[in-house]
């Protein structure tokens, strides 16, 4: 999963609360100490072998949080361990454990407080911050610039989620009946599905899941109603109510015998060798619901949880209990026979057993018969099958519909590839901006300069500094770097359409080209009417989409050669002229790769010794949440100006 998509973070965060959870909730045992401790130990050994990971897991700040729980779950096994072997009390044992919590604490501290100033912590990633800022900029252009890191709309919910979406809370409502550490890990599940999706767009694809499973929860409990009186029927048991042992006292409840026990469990779990002998028999003898003690008062069996291996004390699960008995106190013991009653009437008197059979025959037949939901379901079928075809449909090929309504198919971007894959040399490497990487890649099978993997700011700022620069000054730089440029035209979301966001990008970096005193470069964008502005009208990449399509754009020859634009001219290919060979023979030797290690897969390539010149002007980039570096000399025009507009609670659309 690491390997595979970045959101390993989500998930592994996700676990990580959900085990800090059960710690509070008292249900923290051996079982779920190792289940834990196995997850962090292999997951994090697997994550260091991926490359660009490395060491991330015990430094980076987004993922010491499950380290965390990590460590205090070993210390809580410790505990448990001496407590066992020292036989301690209740009180004792609370104390103890408070005591061993508190060093950790100090430790930990002390250790943040000693690596701090080294820089060995690294900062959020501005896209796990973005989840947490009200606003939707999040000082960096390149993030800032993709679409899907966008709030989620509520018709992106209904679209995607549809149908289950309704019956999602009555899942959960359902789910509070049997609250064992499955439940609450779907409720930590959804919290974070729904905050962290009204975020980011992309992130309503995590929602999917756990409606799915609410969902399914509150169907599976309709049909567990309609299919109990015939189960009933069947031979089924059904509900018994506690036999009272015979007494001249007035009956108690089952809960309050539960909270008696719990009460009593309570008090005497600080006498280690009475609680001991009590569990010993416990385990010796069967588990009945109920049993008589020589006073003839009613008592159950405290039947050990999941959560449980025994009953622990000096605890959260303590004060669960303590809690819960006086909870049970409280209710009348009129109601509970009252509710002994009811049950015992609903599963063991024949009439009523008849009767619920034909009210569940009844409502069976008006809910997939008569009622709406008849209808909804046919047409949630349709529109998974609809969104399903959507979403799996190439961004390469679409149908549209002329003037007179005739569909007809537009391949222009598949053909476009293939071209390059039947016209140009196997070893050529195409320039284009970072989004049509993979498909260069997948479906031309050549190089490209940059893809969705990239993950180096600099280098996508290079790219885009380079392609809104003057023709004679990108031509300069690609033909170290490319033998042709690929440009998306045609207009919609063409390159055009996102070219300011191309030159916001590189001035991030190259603060020369637009200049600090312009972080949004308005000085390349278009004008109201529609004309490009004097900047953007010199930018090669305005010439690549316009040549030939606007009067008076034309491409010099002498640098760029115009070799195949498509049917309607979405796709349009250049030939770079004059390509240095010193260069393209020094990238591709193996000995200017840099490896993480000898042998390894995972190598970098660096720029041709004829690009120094270039790549110094660079300035590293500093995201606006990297707080291990001081001042903010080094950081961006534009970082500084989100940073500004953040703190004062300016919310603008940049």
């Amino acid at each position: 999963m690491v390997a595979a998509w970045g959101g390993y973070i989500l998930v592994l965060n996700m676990i990580g609360i959900h085990a800090a959870m059960l710690v509070l909730l008292g249900r923290f045992n051996s079982g779920v100490h190792l289940a834990y401790s196995l997850f962090f130990v292999i997951g994090t050994l697997g994550a260091i072998q991926v490359p660009v990971v490395g060491l991330q897991p015990l430094r980076s700040v987004e993922q010491l949080g499950p380290l965390m729980v990590f460590l205090g779950y070993q210390v809580l096994a410790f505990c448990d361990f001496r407590r066992r072997r020292s036989k301690m009390q209740a009180w004792e044992f609370a104390v103890y454990r408070l005591k061993v919590m508190a060093l950790l604490g100090i430790v930990v501290v002390a250790g943040c407080v000693l690596l701090y100033p080294t820089g060995y912590f690294g900062p959020i990633s501005s896209r796990i911050r973005g989840l947490f800022v009200k606003h939707t900029k999040t000082g960096n252009p390149l993030v800032d610039s993709v679409a899907e890191h966008q709030p989620a709309s509520r018709s992106m919910y209904s679209s995607y989620l549809h149908l289950p979406l309704d019956f999602a809370v009555l899942g959960g409502l359902v789910s509070l009946w049997n609250r064992n550490n499955g439940f609450w890990f779907l409720c930590i599940y959804a919290f974070i599905a729904e905050h962290f999706s009204g975020k980011m767009s992309r992130l309503v694809l995590i929602c999917a899941p756990i409606v799915s499973i609410a969902c399914g929860i509150w169907c599976g409990f309709l049909l567990d109603q309609w299919l109990d009186p015939f189960l009933l029927l069947l031979g089924k048991t059904g509900y018994k109510p506690p036999v009272k042992a015979p007494t001249a006292e007035a009956p108690t409840s089952s809960k309050e015998d539960k909270a008696s026990s719990a009460s009593k469990s309570g008090k005497a779990a600080g006498n280690g060798k009475q609680n001991s002998k009590a569990k010993s028999s416990a385990k010796k003898r069967e588990k009945p619901a109920s049993s008589s003690t020589e006073q003839g008062e009613m008592t159950i069996d405290w039947t050990l949880e999941e959560y449980e291996e025994e009953e622990r004390p000096g605890g959260a699960m303590q004060l669960w209990r303590i809690a819960y008995a006086h909870a049970c106190e409280a209710v009348p013991p009129e109601q509970v026979e009252a509710y002994r009653d009811i049950r015992d009437l609903m599963d063991n008197n024949m009439s009523t057993i008849w009767f619920r059979a034909g009210l569940s025959l009844v409502l069976f037949f008006y809910v997939f018969g008569g009622s709406s939901l008849s209808r909804s379901v046919p047409g949630f079928i349709n529109h998974c099958d609809m969104v399903a075809r959507s979403l799996s449909n190439p961004q390469v090929v679409f149908s549209t519909r002329d003037r007179s309504g005739k569909n007809f198919i537009v391949d222009d971007y598949l053909k476009g590839y293939q071209w390059i894959d039947k016209n140009t040399p196997k070893d050529s490497r195409v320039m284009a901006w970072w989004d049509y990487g993979y498909q260069i890649t997948g479906i031309a099978r050549r190089t490209s300069i940059a893809d969705g993997n990239t993950w180096n700011h600099e280098h996508i700022a290079t790219l885009g500094r380079t392609l809104t620069s003057s023709e004679d000054v990108a031509h300069s730089a690609i033909r170290h770097l490319a033998d042709y440029v690929l440009v998306w035209a045609g207009g919609g979301g063409d390159d055009l359409a996102k070219s300011p966001h191309l030159a916001r990008i590189g001035n991030s970096v190259f603060p020369d080209h637009c200049g600090d005193d312009d972080p949004k470069c308005t000085k390349f964008s278009f004008h109201e009417d529609g004309s490009p502005t004097p900047m953007m009208e010199r930018s090669l990449l305005y010439k690549l989409c316009q040549q030939g399509v606007t009067k008076g754009v034309k491409i010099n020859p002498d640098l760029f050669e115009e070799v195949h634009t498509t049917k309607y001219g979405l796709m349009r290919v250049y030939k770079v002229m004059n390509v240095s060979q010193e260069s393209k023979d020094w990238v591709s030797d193996p000995k200017n790769r840099i490896c993480d290690a000898p042998g390894s897969w995972y190598c970098v390539g660096q720029y041709p010794p004829a690009l120094e010149d270039l790549i110094a002007k660079r300035r590293n980039f500093a995201q606006l949440e990297d707080f291990n570096r001081k001042g903010s000399a080094s950081k961006s025009a534009y970082t500084k100006l989100i940073e500004k507009e953040l703190g004062h609670g300016k919310q603008e659309d940049l």
